[in-house]
Order: structure tokens, then sequence, then C-alpha cells
């Protein structure tokens, strides 16, 4: 993978992943005083939705939608509108993930390169995910379009600041990759 990324300039990788957020709360800990067990309020929800997100790590492009599932078909669906964007050929890093087809490839500006096997930490869009568990995190979400909203809005605020966002998705294998 690292002579793929040699061949392309810093702007023309995208990393890609999934993640799944709905009306189940987000579990982790909490503070509270010694000698007293702390109180979260807790839902066990079964309503789902996808946020697909993919990025480049050096130019803070980000490229996010709400899928109902994580399928071959909404993941070609996903492909076709990152593509429709693009002015230029771009490598596409995703891991080896079911829904992620070569074939949804085909006929786009979009080269697509797969993460090695169970090396999550490899993906940027892994630290992204982490930041927003952690602003979901013993919040009761009543509704997926409410789970969206609070989603979205995460997303934003870590979007807003490039420098810090940078900070967070470029690790130091991609930069000596792109040099």
């Amino acid at each position: 993978m690292v002579d793929e990324c040699a061949q392309i300039g810093p702007s023309q990788l995208l990393y890609h992943h999934e993640l799944r957020t709905g009306t189940r709360t987000e579990l982790g800990r909490k503070w509270s005083p010694a000698g007293h067990r702390p109180h979260s309020p807790i839902r066990i929800g079964y309503e789902f939705t996808y946020l697909y997100l993919a990025l480049c790590p050096f130019g803070n492009q980000v490229y996010a939608a709400f899928l109902p599932a994580l399928t071959g078909e909404w993941f070609s669906w996903f492909v076709a509108q990152i593509d429709s964007y693009l002015q230029t050929p771009c490598l596409f890093v995703a891991d080896g993930a079911k829904a992620h087809v070569a074939g949804a490839f085909a006929g786009t500006k979009l080269r697509f390169c797969r993460l090695p096997a169970y090396c999550p930490e490899l993906n940027p869009v892994e630290r992204v995910f982490q930041e927003i568990r952690r602003g979901l995190k013993h919040r009761l979400l009543s509704s997926v379009e409410e789970a969206q909203c609070r989603v979205k809005t995460l997303l934003q605020e870590l979007c807003n600041d490039a420098v810090a966002f940078t900070n967070l998705v470029c690790f130091p294998y991609i930069q000596k990759a792109t040099i």
C-alpha cells in the first residue's frame, strides 16, 4: 500500500469507514464522588443507521452520508457520489468488509486499495469515530433522526478546526508514504 500511496499526491488520498449509530446508548467510564456508584441514563434501542465517511488526511476533505444499511449496493452509491465531486483520480483506502465490493469502482476516478486485515489502527477514520463516540457517551437518543443530528453536529465540530482535524487523522505513516 505504501508504494501505491507514493505514486499519488497528498490531496488524492481518501480513507473510508462506516460507523453504526442509533438509539442504543454508548457506555463508557464516568466519574463520581468516592464511595458513590456513578449513575447514567441508558437506553437499549434497536434502531440503527450507518455513517459512511471518507476523508483526505491532508486536505480537510470529508465526504459523509447517512445510509440505512451496510451493503454493497449502498457502498456503490456512496462511491458514485464521491466520484461525482472529484476532479482528479484518487486512491480510495478501506478495510476488507464484505460490502466493500471492488466492482463499485469500475468507471470511476477512484482506485481501490484494501487495508491489511485486522488493522483498524491504520485507518484514520477510526480516530474520527473515537471522537464521535466520545461525544455520544451517556446520552439518551430517542430516534435515529436524533442520533443522526448529534453525529452530524459532532462531525462538523471536528471538521471546523482544520489544524486539529489534520493532527487527528494525518498519521505518521501516511505523511511518510506521500513524500
